[in-house]
């Protein structure tokens, strides 16, 4: 192989193997969004992008371990380099005295003629070089546009139509593989962590204000206040977590449409100790 072409193929391998683990870091964080984003679309979404990044970062390091495997097989098979013929020196006879190979010393045997030392050198060790490569930066996620916490004050000029509708159908502290509810039920163990509600929906607009609460012993502790952002019609889910598990009590959660001081739709539930 030409020397030009061994000295690009290790940057090549490792270019590719760098982009395998930036493929696999990719499909990470979208595998990630589609277990955890708040709309339905949006998780379908990221998981079938996820998959996708995914199938190609297995081909990528497929690649790269192919051309590190012939990196090194090419290497192991290059010739080694020639050694350096050694002149036949002759005897006494011939008239012609011939210097000895520079540094070395000539023996002499028994009927005068010099004998030369072996000058043959030996191979030379095979060397193979492993490069390895740095992912490159870790993508920044940017949150969608139409999902807005309540950190202030939200505000739109979009008022909810006579027909909006939101209506908590059931609740469930798992989700399926279909991002349905495993077991619905309204009475929770002890170390609840998450509850899932599903809703159903129809009648609504983007931007109109809409809001959760969650009440426990008919104490607010937790709500947010959001821009719709989804379909006008449908069902989707959201949830509620603790990461120390919810304690015992009676619950409620309460969902709000616009600026309507009462609930469009509510339902409680139960922590047991």
């Amino acid at each position: 192989m030409p020397e030009p072409i061994e000295n690009v193929l290790p940057y090549f391998t490792a270019a590719l193997f760098g982009l395998a683990l930036l493929l696999f870091l990719v499909s990470w964080r979208l595998f990630r969004r589609s277990r955890k984003d708040v709309f339905w679309r949006r998780r379908r979404e990221a998981g079938q992008r996820g998959w996708q990044f995914f199938v190609l970062g297995v081909v990528m390091l497929v690649l790269s371990a192919f051309f590190c495997i012939s990196l090194i097989a090419l290497t192991q098979l290059s010739p080694d380099d020639e050694p350096t013929p050694t002149a036949e020196i002759a005897g006494g006879d011939s008239g012609v005295d011939l210097p000895p190979p520079t540094g070395t010393s000539p023996a002499a045997s028994d009927n005068g003629a010099l004998v030369p030392p072996d000058a043959t050198p030996p191979p030379e060790a095979s060397v193979v070089v492993i490069v390895t490569a740095t992912p490159g930066a870790t993508p920044t996620e940017t949150p969608f546009a139409t999902f807005t916490p309540a950190n202030g004050p939200v505000i739109s000029s979009v008022t909810p139509s006579p027909g909006a509708q939101m209506v908590i159908t059931a609740m469930d502290d798992q989700l399926s593989a279909g991002q349905e509810p495993v077991d619905p039920q309204n009475s929770f163990g002890p170390g609840t962590t998450r509850i899932y509600f599903f809703v159903q929906f129809r009648g609504m607009e983007p931007g109109v204000v809409w809001r959760r609460s969650l009440y426990r012993d008919g104490e607010l502790i937790d709500g947010s206040n959001y821009l719709w952002g989804s379909e006008a019609e449908g069902r989707t889910y959201f949830f509620f977590g603790d990461d120390n598990g919810f304690p015992p009590g009676s619950y409620e959660i309460r969902l709000y449409l616009g600026d309507n001081p009462g609930p469009v739709s509510t339902m409680p539930f139960t922590v047991t100790a």
